[in-house]
Protein backbone atom coordinates (compact mmCIF):
# COMPACT_ATOMS: atom_id res chain seq x y z
CA UNK A 1 0.00 0.00 0.00
CA UNK A 2 1.82 3.24 -0.85
CA UNK A 3 1.83 5.53 1.96
CA UNK A 4 0.72 9.26 2.09
CA UNK A 5 3.61 12.30 2.72
CA UNK A 6 3.00 15.96 2.85
CA UNK A 7 5.73 18.17 3.58
CA UNK A 8 3.38 20.97 5.60
CA UNK A 9 1.12 20.36 8.10
CA UNK A 10 -0.49 22.81 10.37
CA UNK A 11 -0.23 23.01 14.64
CA UNK A 12 -2.98 20.32 14.32
CA UNK A 13 -0.93 17.64 11.71
CA UNK A 14 -3.81 18.43 9.28
CA UNK A 15 -1.93 18.29 5.69
CA UNK A 16 -1.51 21.72 3.84
CA UNK A 17 -2.13 20.34 0.14
CA UNK A 18 -3.21 21.46 -2.76
CA UNK A 19 -6.28 19.36 -4.33
CA UNK A 20 -3.87 18.47 -7.68
CA UNK A 21 -1.63 17.10 -5.25
CA UNK A 22 -4.43 14.73 -3.62
CA UNK A 23 -5.48 13.61 -7.85
CA UNK A 24 -1.69 13.04 -7.90
CA UNK A 25 -1.78 10.83 -4.64
CA UNK A 26 -4.83 8.93 -5.50
CA UNK A 27 -3.99 8.06 -9.45
CA UNK A 28 -0.87 6.71 -7.80
CA UNK A 29 -2.89 4.43 -5.32
CA UNK A 30 -5.28 3.80 -8.68
CA UNK A 31 -1.97 2.24 -9.81
CA UNK A 32 -0.96 0.82 -7.25
CA UNK A 33 -4.16 -1.16 -6.73
CA UNK A 34 -5.43 -1.75 -10.10
CA UNK A 35 -3.95 -0.23 -13.10
CA UNK A 36 -7.05 -1.13 -15.32
CA UNK A 37 -9.55 1.43 -13.39
CA UNK A 38 -7.20 4.03 -14.89
CA UNK A 39 -7.68 2.61 -18.93
CA UNK A 40 -10.59 3.01 -21.28
CA UNK A 41 -11.48 0.91 -24.46
CA UNK A 42 -10.58 2.14 -27.89
CA UNK A 43 -11.52 1.57 -31.50
CA UNK A 44 -9.26 3.46 -33.96
CA UNK A 45 -9.83 6.91 -33.89
CA UNK A 46 -12.74 7.30 -32.22
CA UNK A 47 -12.34 5.76 -28.09
CA UNK A 48 -14.94 4.07 -26.49
CA UNK A 49 -15.35 5.05 -23.38
CA UNK A 50 -15.92 2.22 -20.43
CA UNK A 51 -13.83 2.61 -17.78
CA UNK A 52 -13.82 -0.51 -14.87
CA UNK A 53 -15.81 0.93 -11.95
CA UNK A 54 -13.77 1.11 -8.45
CA UNK A 55 -15.30 -1.39 -5.77
CA UNK A 56 -15.37 0.96 -2.75
CA UNK A 57 -15.55 -2.44 -0.44
CA UNK A 58 -12.70 -4.29 -2.18
CA UNK A 59 -10.32 -1.39 -2.60
CA UNK A 60 -11.61 -0.50 1.55
CA UNK A 61 -10.72 -4.37 2.77
CA UNK A 62 -8.31 -5.85 -0.02
CA UNK A 63 -6.39 -2.73 0.02
CA UNK A 64 -6.67 -0.53 3.07
CA UNK A 65 -6.79 -3.69 5.20
CA UNK A 66 -10.12 -1.92 6.93
CA UNK A 67 -12.90 -3.86 8.06
CA UNK A 68 -16.30 -2.62 6.82
CA UNK A 69 -19.17 -2.34 10.03
CA UNK A 70 -22.75 -1.24 9.25
CA UNK A 71 -24.41 0.19 12.54
CA UNK A 72 -27.07 3.26 13.55
CA UNK A 73 -24.36 5.26 14.76
CA UNK A 74 -25.56 7.72 17.61
CA UNK A 75 -24.60 11.62 17.52
CA UNK A 76 -25.80 14.11 20.36
CA UNK A 77 -25.17 16.96 17.44
CA UNK A 78 -29.00 18.03 16.31
CA UNK A 79 -29.96 19.14 12.14
CA UNK A 80 -27.78 16.53 10.50
CA UNK A 81 -27.33 12.56 10.62
CA UNK A 82 -23.74 10.87 10.29
CA UNK A 83 -23.25 8.96 6.78
CA UNK A 84 -20.04 7.12 7.82
CA UNK A 85 -17.19 7.00 10.31
CA UNK A 86 -13.54 6.47 10.21
CA UNK A 87 -12.16 4.61 12.86
CA UNK A 88 -8.24 5.11 13.84
CA UNK A 89 -7.56 3.58 17.22
CA UNK A 90 -9.11 0.89 19.15
CA UNK A 91 -12.58 2.89 20.21
CA UNK A 92 -15.56 2.59 21.78
CA UNK A 93 -18.00 3.81 19.54
CA UNK A 94 -21.52 5.10 20.28
CA UNK A 95 -24.73 3.49 18.79
CA UNK A 96 -28.33 3.63 19.01
CA UNK A 97 -29.80 0.04 19.56
CA UNK A 98 -33.01 -0.27 18.03
CA UNK A 99 -34.22 -3.34 19.30
CA UNK A 100 -34.03 -2.64 22.74
CA UNK A 101 -34.19 1.19 21.73
CA UNK A 102 -31.63 2.41 23.48
CA UNK A 103 -28.06 3.83 23.04
CA UNK A 104 -24.91 1.44 23.39
CA UNK A 105 -21.32 1.62 23.32
CA UNK A 106 -19.49 -0.83 20.67
CA UNK A 107 -15.49 -1.70 20.67
CA UNK A 108 -14.28 -1.05 17.42
CA UNK A 109 -10.87 -1.99 15.99
CA UNK A 110 -8.52 0.42 14.52
CA UNK A 111 -8.53 1.28 10.69
CA UNK A 112 -12.67 0.34 10.76
CA UNK A 113 -14.89 2.14 8.34
CA UNK A 114 -18.63 2.41 9.83
CA UNK A 115 -21.39 3.40 7.81
CA UNK A 116 -24.68 4.31 9.41
CA UNK A 117 -27.37 2.13 8.25
CA UNK A 118 -28.91 4.74 6.35
CA UNK A 119 -26.49 5.21 3.86
CA UNK A 120 -26.61 1.64 3.22
CA UNK A 121 -30.83 1.16 3.19
CA UNK A 122 -32.11 4.26 1.92
CA UNK A 123 -29.77 6.16 -0.33
CA UNK A 124 -28.18 5.69 -3.81
CA UNK A 125 -25.76 3.30 -3.79
CA UNK A 126 -23.61 6.68 -5.65
CA UNK A 127 -23.69 7.95 -2.44
CA UNK A 128 -22.86 4.68 0.06
CA UNK A 129 -19.45 4.23 -2.63
CA UNK A 130 -18.73 7.80 -1.95
CA UNK A 131 -18.92 7.76 1.79
CA UNK A 132 -16.97 4.29 1.89
CA UNK A 133 -13.97 6.21 -0.21
CA UNK A 134 -14.79 9.32 1.85
CA UNK A 135 -13.90 7.44 4.65
CA UNK A 136 -11.16 5.71 3.50
CA UNK A 137 -9.42 9.10 2.35
CA UNK A 138 -9.30 9.95 5.85
CA UNK A 139 -7.41 6.57 6.70
CA UNK A 140 -5.12 7.78 4.19
CA UNK A 141 -4.32 11.37 4.59
CA UNK A 142 -5.16 12.02 8.45
CA UNK A 143 -3.49 9.33 10.02
CA UNK A 144 -1.26 11.96 12.02
CA UNK A 145 -4.16 14.05 13.08
CA UNK A 146 -5.96 11.06 14.67
CA UNK A 147 -3.41 8.06 15.35
CA UNK A 148 -2.73 7.52 18.74
CA UNK A 149 0.22 5.11 19.83
CA UNK A 150 -1.58 2.78 22.20
CA UNK A 151 -0.51 3.48 25.55
CA UNK A 152 1.76 1.05 27.58
CA UNK A 153 -0.27 -2.07 29.51
CA UNK A 154 -3.18 -1.24 27.14
CA UNK A 155 -5.63 -3.86 27.06
CA UNK A 156 -8.93 -4.46 25.05
CA UNK A 157 -10.53 -4.95 28.30
CA UNK A 158 -9.27 -2.05 30.40
CA UNK A 159 -10.50 1.79 30.21
CA UNK A 160 -10.51 2.12 26.10
CA UNK A 161 -12.04 5.79 25.36
CA UNK A 162 -14.92 6.57 23.59
CA UNK A 163 -14.98 7.97 20.24
CA UNK A 164 -13.68 11.80 20.82
CA UNK A 165 -10.95 12.73 19.51
CA UNK A 166 -9.64 9.49 17.27
CA UNK A 167 -13.00 8.86 15.29
CA UNK A 168 -13.73 11.00 12.58
CA UNK A 169 -17.71 11.41 12.46
CA UNK A 170 -18.72 12.17 8.80
CA UNK A 171 -21.95 13.88 8.53
CA UNK A 172 -24.32 13.67 5.13
CA UNK A 173 -24.44 17.56 4.52
CA UNK A 174 -20.46 16.94 4.63
CA UNK A 175 -19.82 13.83 2.10
CA UNK A 176 -19.78 15.13 -1.58
CA UNK A 177 -19.63 18.32 -1.26
CA UNK A 178 -18.15 21.10 -3.39
CA UNK A 179 -15.15 23.53 -1.56
CA UNK A 180 -17.06 25.71 -0.02
CA UNK A 181 -15.97 28.21 2.95
CA UNK A 182 -12.90 26.46 4.12
CA UNK A 183 -12.14 28.03 7.85
CA UNK A 184 -11.14 25.56 10.10
CA UNK A 185 -9.10 22.26 10.43
CA UNK A 186 -11.85 20.33 10.00
CA UNK A 187 -13.32 21.83 7.28
CA UNK A 188 -9.72 20.97 5.54
CA UNK A 189 -10.29 17.53 6.43
CA UNK A 190 -13.52 17.17 5.13
CA UNK A 191 -12.48 18.79 1.67
CA UNK A 192 -9.21 16.57 1.65
CA UNK A 193 -11.60 13.59 2.06
CA UNK A 194 -14.15 14.42 -0.19
CA UNK A 195 -11.10 15.08 -2.98
CA UNK A 196 -10.04 11.91 -2.72
CA UNK A 197 -12.93 10.29 -2.71
CA UNK A 198 -13.55 12.07 -6.30
CA UNK A 199 -10.60 11.20 -7.59
CA UNK A 200 -10.66 7.73 -7.28
CA UNK A 201 -14.03 6.94 -8.22
CA UNK A 202 -14.07 9.90 -11.02
CA UNK A 203 -10.20 9.90 -12.25
CA UNK A 204 -9.28 13.23 -14.08
CA UNK A 205 -7.74 10.45 -16.90
CA UNK A 206 -10.96 8.97 -17.25
CA UNK A 207 -13.77 11.02 -16.22
CA UNK A 208 -12.06 14.49 -18.51
CA UNK A 209 -12.16 12.19 -21.57
CA UNK A 210 -15.51 10.71 -21.13
CA UNK A 211 -17.16 14.14 -20.49
CA UNK A 212 -15.30 16.01 -23.18
CA UNK A 213 -16.96 13.36 -25.78
CA UNK A 214 -20.53 13.98 -24.07
CA UNK A 215 -19.96 17.90 -24.91
CA UNK A 216 -19.06 17.10 -28.72
CA UNK A 217 -21.96 15.19 -28.90
CA UNK A 218 -24.24 18.35 -28.06
CA UNK A 219 -21.70 20.50 -30.16
CA UNK A 220 -21.12 22.46 -26.93
CA UNK A 221 -17.72 22.97 -26.55
CA UNK A 222 -15.52 25.66 -26.06
CA UNK A 223 -11.96 25.67 -25.70
CA UNK A 224 -12.54 21.77 -23.98
CA UNK A 225 -15.08 23.23 -21.73
CA UNK A 226 -18.40 23.77 -20.72
CA UNK A 227 -20.01 27.72 -20.67
CA UNK A 228 -23.45 27.49 -19.18
CA UNK A 229 -25.07 28.68 -16.08
CA UNK A 230 -25.12 26.05 -13.60
CA UNK A 231 -29.01 27.48 -12.44
CA UNK A 232 -31.78 26.88 -14.17
CA UNK A 233 -32.25 29.85 -16.58
CA UNK A 234 -34.63 27.97 -18.88
CA UNK A 235 -32.10 27.70 -21.46
CA UNK A 236 -31.12 24.67 -23.51
CA UNK A 237 -27.27 25.52 -22.39
CA UNK A 238 -28.59 24.29 -19.32
CA UNK A 239 -30.48 20.96 -19.67
CA UNK A 240 -27.69 20.16 -22.27
CA UNK A 241 -25.42 20.38 -18.72
CA UNK A 242 -27.76 18.48 -16.92
CA UNK A 243 -28.00 15.75 -19.22
CA UNK A 244 -24.26 15.43 -19.21
CA UNK A 245 -23.86 15.33 -15.73
CA UNK A 246 -26.43 12.60 -15.58
CA UNK A 247 -24.54 10.12 -17.68
CA UNK A 248 -21.07 11.30 -16.34
CA UNK A 249 -22.66 10.23 -12.53
CA UNK A 250 -24.53 6.84 -14.38
CA UNK A 251 -20.96 6.31 -16.09
CA UNK A 252 -19.07 6.10 -12.85
CA UNK A 253 -21.40 4.86 -10.64
CA UNK A 254 -21.50 7.71 -8.27
CA UNK A 255 -24.66 10.47 -7.67
CA UNK A 256 -25.83 13.86 -9.29
CA UNK A 257 -24.40 15.71 -6.72
CA UNK A 258 -20.68 14.37 -7.10
CA UNK A 259 -20.50 14.13 -10.74
CA UNK A 260 -21.34 17.81 -10.88
CA UNK A 261 -18.41 18.82 -8.02
CA UNK A 262 -16.58 16.69 -10.46
CA UNK A 263 -17.49 18.51 -13.85
CA UNK A 264 -16.19 21.74 -11.39
CA UNK A 265 -13.25 20.77 -9.72
CA UNK A 266 -11.60 19.68 -13.09
CA UNK A 267 -12.50 22.89 -14.97
CA UNK A 268 -14.59 21.02 -17.62
CA UNK A 269 -17.60 24.04 -16.67
CA UNK A 270 -17.40 27.80 -16.50
CA UNK A 271 -20.37 30.12 -15.90
CA UNK A 272 -20.14 32.58 -18.89
CA UNK A 273 -17.91 35.49 -17.79
CA UNK A 274 -14.15 35.40 -18.83
CA UNK A 275 -12.60 35.33 -15.21
CA UNK A 276 -14.91 32.15 -14.70
CA UNK A 277 -13.72 31.06 -18.33
CA UNK A 278 -10.32 31.40 -17.72
CA UNK A 279 -10.21 30.15 -14.22
CA UNK A 280 -12.01 26.49 -15.60
CA UNK A 281 -9.07 26.22 -18.22
CA UNK A 282 -6.55 26.81 -16.23
CA UNK A 283 -7.57 23.99 -13.82
CA UNK A 284 -9.05 21.57 -17.00
CA UNK A 285 -5.21 22.10 -18.01
CA UNK A 286 -3.41 21.15 -15.02
CA UNK A 287 -5.42 18.38 -14.42
CA UNK A 288 -4.87 16.71 -17.86
CA UNK A 289 -1.40 17.22 -17.24
CA UNK A 290 -1.21 14.54 -14.91
CA UNK A 291 -1.38 11.93 -17.75
CA UNK A 292 0.53 13.90 -20.00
Amino acid sequence: MIEFSCSRTSEDMTPVIRDIEIAKFAQCVLYDYRPELLTYTSYGDDPYYEPALLDPYDFAENYLGSNIEVHDIYTEKKGDVIAGAAVFNLQRVKVFDKANMCTRDILVPPGTILLDSETVNHWHKGFEFFTIMHEAGHLMLHQKVYRREPRKGFCTTGNVPNSSGSTVLCMRSNIGRGSGSLRTSEDFREHQANTFAGCMLMPPRLFIPYVQKQMKQFNRFEDELMVTHTVNDGSNQYWWYREIVRRAAKQFGVSIRAAEVQMTKYGLQADPKDEKIKEAGRRLRMYQSLWR
